[in-house]
């Protein structure tokens, strides 16, 4: 039924799985967390708080077992309903729907989460080039981004350690970190939420549903394989980069908008960035993630060059030894009602 994930050399010591870099960084997120708590910023919780709770999907993913038929577990997927629209701090099911009709995500929720035991490797979804990491304890500690061309990012979550570096060309299936359980949402939740890869799918710095059903309009940012995602691992015409010059960024219109942050350290942050993709990627997350920091009207879609996004299809994000499909892990309370699309 299960068997144990190939040993990590060298062994992720128990302060990197869970995100914890050092001293100075969880005292610059404990003067956060004040500061929200004092602006009611507080991640809010109700009784659909409790269905987050998976030993069933925790307990073996923490003592390093994977499903014996290579197939990863999906804790959450995206919310059809907020995800992509909005970000907020919250861990309910009060409004939210997965592409099913079903309740296997929650309010705002702008990923798909694979379940993954601590050092499992991650693959490139697709062709393209690491262009970012941010390290951030308080929304998931460390994340990498790769953009795969014609406004196409992949941002991966709660690693462990980075593999590949910025600047660095990865295949379709190369390996850019090893997962984790990194950040405050895992930490509080242990050992009962599983440990998992939360995967994002960008497109012109929107996140969105990589799941589309037959009914729905074709969209970028779409699995290849439709709704049984095909397995990691180098196709043929893929394309191949050289490196960050490959990553098309309309230097004039980031500049702008750089200016008009609000917030002295994520500023800090995109200024201190090297390369104008790098600069980008931050710039998308931070206005989706961190919202207080730029004023209303604010639009990242103009910093890409237009391109055909229909031509990025992605595969799992993780190496086909490992897992070579994806599954809904539904429970009683999240199973689809119906198989309808939800707007």
């Amino acid at each position: 039924m299960f068997r144990r994930l190939p040993p990590v050399r060298p062994r992720i010591g128990l302060r990197a799985r869970f995100g914890i870099r050092s001293g100075a960084q969880v005292a610059r997120d404990l003067r956060t967390i004040l500061a929200r708590l004092g602006a009611n910023e507080t991640p809010v919780l109700d009784a659909s708080t409790a269905g987050f709770w998976r030993p069933d999907l925790s307990l073996p993913a923490y003592v390093g077992l994977i499903p014996d038929d290579g197939v990863t577990r999906i804790y959450n997927f995206f919310d059809r309903v907020g995800g992509g629209r909005g970000y907020a701090g919250v861990v309910t099911r009060r409004r939210a729907r997965d592409f099913r009709g079903g309740r296997l995500t929650y309010d705002e929720h702008d990923g798909t989460d694979f379940v993954c035991p601590p050092g499992t490797p991650i693959a490139s979804a697709a062709p393209g080039v690491v262009v970012a990491v941010r390290d951030r304890f308080l929304r998931g500690g460390l994340t990498a981004s790769v953009d795969h061309g014609q406004g196409v990012v992949t941002q991966c979550t709660h690693l462990s350690r980075m593999v590949a570096e910025v600047g660095e060309p990865v295949a379709r299936g190369a390996i850019v970190g090893l997962s984790g359980a990194a950040g405050m949402d895992m930490v509080s939740g242990f050992p009962w939420v599983p440990p998992h890869l939360h995967f994002m799918v960008w497109v012109r710095g929107r996140p969105v549903d990589p799941y589309r059903l037959e009914s729905e309009p074709a969209r970028p940012g779409a699995w290849l394989g439709g709704l049984d995602p095909r397995a990691s691992g180098p196709l043929s015409g893929d394309p191949r980069y050289r490196g960050l010059e490959d990553v098309g960024v309309d230097a004039g219109a980031l500049d702008a908008l750089v200016a008009r942050c609000r917030e002295p350290a994520i500023r800090e942050e995109l200024e201190r960035a090297s390369h104008p993709a790098t600069r980008l990627a931050i710039l998308e997350d931070s206005l989706h993630h961190d919202r207080h920091a730029w004023p209303e009207g604010c639009d990242e879609g103009p910093c890409r060059p237009a391109g055909d996004a229909f031509a990025v299809r992605l595969t799992l994000p993780m190496p086909a030894a490992i897992f070579r499909q994806a599954r809904a892990a539904d429970s009683p309370w999240t199973t689809p009602e119906s198989h309808g699309s939800v707007p």
